[in-house]
């Protein structure tokens, strides 16, 4: 038995499949907010001299918020077509949460494992 595939859910597939692409965009926006935070902050980014970590978290917090949100939003509209009768948009929905989680996990795991 087909499903049946609105308008609104293929929209909302192609749209999520276009917040993928919004990675490419938040990554380096994500690396500029974060040095840009721990510069204002009073610590270059590269120097010997580690930050205090009030000012890691700082200014990591709102960088991977800022990397996530194409995530974020692959989500909200892979899930949308999936519940419209699309089931295509759980492949854009998943691709996103786990490329976010990824980032996440990547920059967590740097600030516990030395040397990494």
């Amino acid at each position: 038995m087909a499903e049946s595939r609105t308008p609104a859910a293929r929209r909302d597939l192609s749209i999520a499949w276009l917040c993928l692409a919004g990675f490419l965009v938040s990554f380096p926006a994500a690396f500029g907010v974060g040095e840009g935070l721990s510069s204002l902050f009073g610590y270059d980014v590269g120097t010997r001299t580690a930050p205090p970590v009030w000012v890691a978290v700082a200014s990591t917090v709102p960088a991977l918020i800022v990397f996530a949100v194409p995530g974020i939003l692959a989500w909200v509209f892979g899930r949308r077509a999936r519940r419209e009768g699309e089931r295509r948009g759980n492949v854009p929905a998943w691709i996103g949460v786990s490329i976010a989680s990824a980032f996440a996990l990547t920059n967590a795991l740097a600030a516990v494992v030395p040397g990494m």
